[in-house]
C-alpha cells in the first residue's frame, strides 16, 4: 500500500463503509470503490448485465404491476402466470425476456435510464443496484439461473396501497387517493400533449388500483412472502402511503414472530400521516422490533424534494414544521436505525438545493455521532417531463453546481467522521448535474414548457397556491414559457 494512504477500520457506518484515508485525513468511501468494481464484475458478463433483474424486485399490490426498480415502467403481471406460481410477482416471463437480452449484452429499453448516464462517462444505478445485493458469488448465481430460472428476490420492495393525504405535483391517481378524489371533482389537465392525470384512461388501462381485501395481487403476496422471507436482505414498503395501510403493521407484526438477524427493514414515508396516533404506533412498533434486535436494521426513508415552503408546494399537504418534529423523533428515540432523506430531483428542487444540503450537514453534525445515522439520496425524476431537471436554463442548474461544491468543502475526514459529505453522495449529484445539462430537441422543449406553464397554472387555480409568489427565483423561466 502507498505511504500516502492507510486503511481505516474503526467507526463503520451501517453499511460496514470502511474508508481508506491519505495522511491528511481525506476519506475515500470503499463503498464508493466496490461499486465501480462491481460495475467492472458486471460488464465481465455483458456490458447491459445487472443484478437487479435477477434479485431485486417491486411490486404494486393495488395495480398488479411490477419491475426490477424505479426506472423501468412497470408492467402487469398475467394473472394466469400468478395462479400457477405466487413467485411470478418476480419472476415474469417479461423479466426473463429482458434477462435474455441483458445475457446477450444487449440493452433494453426499458432501462435508458441506466443507459443514458453510462453514455455520459458516469456510474449509472446498474453497478448501484447489482451492488444492494451483493454477497459472494451473487453474479455466477445469477448466472447459473440464466434467464429461465426463478430465483428468490434479496430485495423486495411493495406498496400495499394508494391511500395517501398527499398530492405531490409529479404524483397521479394511481399512487395517491387524494389525487383521486382532485381529478373526479375537476376532472384531468388538459395540457398540449394531452389529459393529464385522466383517471378513466388509467382505468382502462388497468393501472388503477383495485383496493379490495379480495384482490388477487395481495392473496398471492401473503402466499408468497413467508416463502422468500429468509431469502431477503431488504424488505422495503413504499406507498402512496405506507403508515395508512393496514398490511405495513401486518408486516411489523409478522417481523416480530420472525426475528431474522440479516434483514434490513425500510418504509418510505412521507413522515406527515394525516393521523399523529399512527406515527406513534409505527414509533412503538420500531421501538419494539429493535429493542428485540429482531432485525439487522431500520431505514427510513423520507420523501421530501425540497425544503421549506418550497417542499411544501411540490408536495401539496405537508406540513414542513410536523415532518421536521416527526424526523427528529426517530431519530432521538433509537440509534439502532437510520434515516434517508429522498429528494425526487426535479427542476422544482432546484431553488433550494443548497440549503437542503446545508440542513443536511447540520443534522448530521448534531445527530451523528460513532456512526452514519442519517443519510440522502437524489434519484432523478423521469416523468412527468415538464418537471425534468433537463428543462432548466443554466442559470436555473447553478445551484446544483453550488451544492456539489459545498459538499465538496464538506465532504467526510477523519477530523468528522460521519459528519460531512461521501465521495459517492457528490458523485450521484455530479451525475445529475451532467445529465440535466444536455436539453431536450429544440421543438420537443417548447411543447414541454407550454405544459410547464399550464400544468402549473391550473394547479395553483385549483389547490390555492402560487408558483410565482414561491418560486421567484424562476420569474424569468415563468415569463418566457407564458410567451410561447
Amino acid at each position: 500500500m502507498s505511504e500516502k494512504i492507510k486503511v481505516v477500520e474503526l467507526n463503520e457506518d451501517i453499511r460496514g463503509d470502511k474508508v481508506t484515508a491519505d495522511l491528511q485525513g481525506a476519506y475515500k468511501s470503499v463503498y464508493f470503490n466496490d461499486t465501480k468494481e462491481m460495475g467492472e464484475a458486471l460488464n465481465k458478463v455483458s456490458p447491459s448485465f445487472c443484478l437487479a433483474k435477477w434479485f431485486n424486485v417491486s411490486v404494486h399490490i393495488p395495480t398488479g404491476r411490477t419491475h426490477s426498480c424505479y426506472h423501468p415502467p412497470t408492467h402487469k403481471v398475467p394473472l394466469d402466470e400468478l395462479a400457477a406460481d405466487p413467485g411470478a410477482l418476480h419472476n415474469t416471463k417479461h423479466k426473463k425476456q429482458q434477462r435474455a437480452m441483458m445475457l446477450r449484452g444487449e440493452r433494453p429499453k426499458e432501462c435508458s435510464f441506466c443507459w443514458d448516464i453510462e453514455d455520459t462517462g458516469n456510474i449509472s444505478d446498474r453497478p448501484y443496484r447489482s451492488f444492494d445485493v451483493n454477497e459472494e458469488g451473487i453474479i455466477a448465481e445469477a448466472i447459473k439461473y440464466g434467464s429461465d430460472g426463478n430465483p428468490a428476490p434479496k430485495y423486495l420492495e411493495v406498496n400495499f396501497n394508494q391511500a395517501c393525504n398527499f398530492k405531490c405535483t409529479y404524483c397521479s391517481p394511481h399512487l395517491s387517493t387524494e389525487w383521486h378524489k382532485e381529478i373526479r371533482k375537476h376532472g384531468p389537465y388538459k395540457l398540449n400533449s394531452g389529459n393529464h392525470n385522466d383517471s378513466a384512461w388509467m382505468e382502462s388501462g388497468e393501472h388503477m388500483p383495485n383496493n379490495r381485501p379480495d384482490n388477487p395481487y395481495l392473496t398471492a403476496f401473503w402466499r408468497w412472502f413467508p416463502s422468500v422471507y429468509d431469502n431477503l436482505q431488504t424488505f422495503r414498503m413504499t406507498g402512496g402511503e405506507p403508515l395508512m395501510d393496514k398490511n405495513t403493521f401486518k408486516i411489523f407484526d409478522y417481523v416480530k414472530k420472525n426475528p431474522s438477524e440479516k434483514l434490513h427493514l425500510a418504509i418510505t414515508s412521507n413522515c406527515n400521516p394525516p393521523k399523529q396516533e399512527l406515527w406513534q404506533r409505527f414509533i412503538d412498533d420500531l421501538k419494539e422490533i429493535t429493542d428485540k434486535d429482531a432485525i439487522d436494521h431500520f431505514m427510513l426513508f423520507c420523501s421530501l424534494d425540497s425544503w421549506g415552503p418550497q417542499a411544501e408546494y411540490i408536495r401539496s399537504g405537508l406540513h414542513f414544521d410536523t415532518l421536521h418534529k416527526n424526523v427528529r423523533q426517530f431519530l432521538t428515540e433509537s440509534n439502532k436505525h437510520s434515516l434517508t432523506f429522498i429528494a425526487t430531483m426535479n427542476v422544482l428542487s432546484l431553488p433550494g438545493i443548497v440549503t437542503y444540503m446545508e440542513n443536511i450537514l447540520r443534522l448530521r453534525q448534531e445527530i451523528n455521532t460513532d456512526r452514519q445515522l442519517i443519510w440522502f439520496d437524489t434519484p432523478m425524476l423521469h416523468d412527468p417531463k415538464w418537471m425534468s431537471l433537463k428543462l432548466a436554463t443554466p442559470e436555473m442548474l447553478q445551484p446544483l453546481l453550488d451544492s456539489i461544491m459545498f459538499m465538496e468543502e464538506n465532504k467526510e475526514t477523519q477530523s468528522n467522521r460521519f459528519k460531512g459529505f461521501k465521495d459517492y453522495e457528490i458523485d450521484k449529484l455530479r451525475r445529475l448535474y451532467d445529465w440535466a445539462k444536455e436539453p431536450f430537441e429544440e421543438q420537443l422543449e417548447i411543447k414541454i414548457k407550454k405544459d410547464f406553464i399550464n400544468y402549473f397554472k391550473e394547479k395553483d387555480r385549483r389547490q390555492g397556491t402560487n408558483l410565482r409568489k414561491t418560486f421567484p427565483e424562476f420569474r424569468e423561466f415563468i415569463n418566457e414559457c407564458e410567451k410561447l
